[in-house]
């Protein structure tokens, strides 16, 4: 699947900026290109929207060094090493090819799957599925520079789905409401991942469990539980897991370092309590109804929750993700008026 010729080339235009701006947030600007044409979007509406997104990101950085073969380790995880991953990877890419490349660094990368709230698996996700190889050098150099490891997988050795075990963390006094210290998604995430207690908890997971159907559903059921912001992240990122794994020579360690960061993201936001949020703040709309108004909306986080909702939809026929991409609409049209 690609998208359109003028999507891809508002896309490569945007390449004219940093992937990060502001300090630590990520460009959303392609990711989001690719949502609102799956959402339906015409030429004419995402020209307007790449220009009005544009307006806040900051000048592509020159890169300062280079990052050589077999010392890639001091540029991962270092922002400032963006400029340099980018020349890497675009040339990785015009040597070899972009499925190469994926085969080489998906593996490679998925420890830090956590990175940049999952923004960087997200960006190569969506830059796969844009068939464009610019776009995808830029979106592995994001992933490289905010890559985040969180240590080694926790045994699992239980008897419980990860939705289970989420919702015992949830229940949990020593989690329930304790946001770790962080600035920020992943800050937070780090820190609950060293968390001797949340390792624990999360070793209770049943090893059968520990695969992306299982991790879909404990996402779409702490987003649609809570409305949590970070939840919607976990969405998101289990939806962009899918697409990458193709590419992994050992998916069952690259799902176990993604439900280690689901987790540890989960507890970074504070173990929100899980209710019946999509179900109360969720309408009966369709989804024409739905990827109409999620066309439209500026918010790039509206956008992607929506675009993926409607994807995993279209696969498992589970209305959670409906109600879910109601709900958060519907929140996002009251927060505006």
């Amino acid at each position: 699947m690609s998208v359109r010729a003028a999507t891809r080339r508002l896309i490569e235009a945007g390449h004219a900026y940093d992937a990060f701006y502001r300090g630590h947030l990520a460009n959303h600007l392609p990711m989001a290109l690719v949502a609102l044409e799956g959402l339906g979007a015409s030429d004419s509406e995402l020209s307007r929207y790449a220009r009005r997104y544009a307006g806040q990101l900051e000048p592509l950085r020159p890169p300062q060094s280079a990052i050589a073969r077999g010392e890639e380790g001091h540029g991962l995880g270092q922002a400032d090493a963006f400029p340099a991953w980018l020349a890497r990877f675009e040339n990785e890419i015009d040597a070899r090819g972009s499925a190469r490349v994926l085969n080489d660094w998906v593996d490679r990368l998925f420890p830090g799957v956590s990175g940049g709230a999952f923004h960087g698996a997200i960006r190569v996700a969506y830059a796969v599925e844009a068939g464009s190889a610019a776009e995808l050098a830029h979106a592995l150099a994001y992933w490289a520079a905010a890559w985040q490891p969180l240590g080694d997988a926790p045994v699992f050795a239980g008897s419980l789905a990860p939705a289970e075990v989420l919702a015992r963390i949830a229940a949990d006094p020593a989690f329930a409401g304790r946001r770790p210290a962080g600035s920020n998604i992943a800050e937070r995430t780090a820190a609950a991942a060293d968390d001797a207690a949340l390792r624990a908890q999360v070793g209770t997971t049943d090893p059968g469990q520990v695969h992306l159907d299982a991790l879909s559903q404990a996402a779409l059921r702490a987003f649609a539980g809570s409305g949590d912001f970070t939840a919607l992240h976990m969405v998101t990122g289990v939806h962009a897991a899918r697409a990458l794994l193709a590419y992994s020579a050992n998916a069952d360690r690259a799902a176990a370092h993604l439900w280690q960061a689901l987790a540890a993201a989960f507890a970074g936001a504070g173990s929100p309590r899980l209710g019946g949020w999509a179900d109360d703040a969720g309408g009966d709309e369709d989804w024409i109804v739905l990827r109409e108004r999620a066309a439209r909306c500026e918010d790039e986080h509206d956008v992607k929750l929506a675009y993926t909702c409607w994807r995993e939809w279209q696969r498992t026929g589970d209305d959670l993700y409906r109600r879910a991409a109601s709900a958060r609409l519907r929140h996002a049209i009251e927060e505006t008026t």
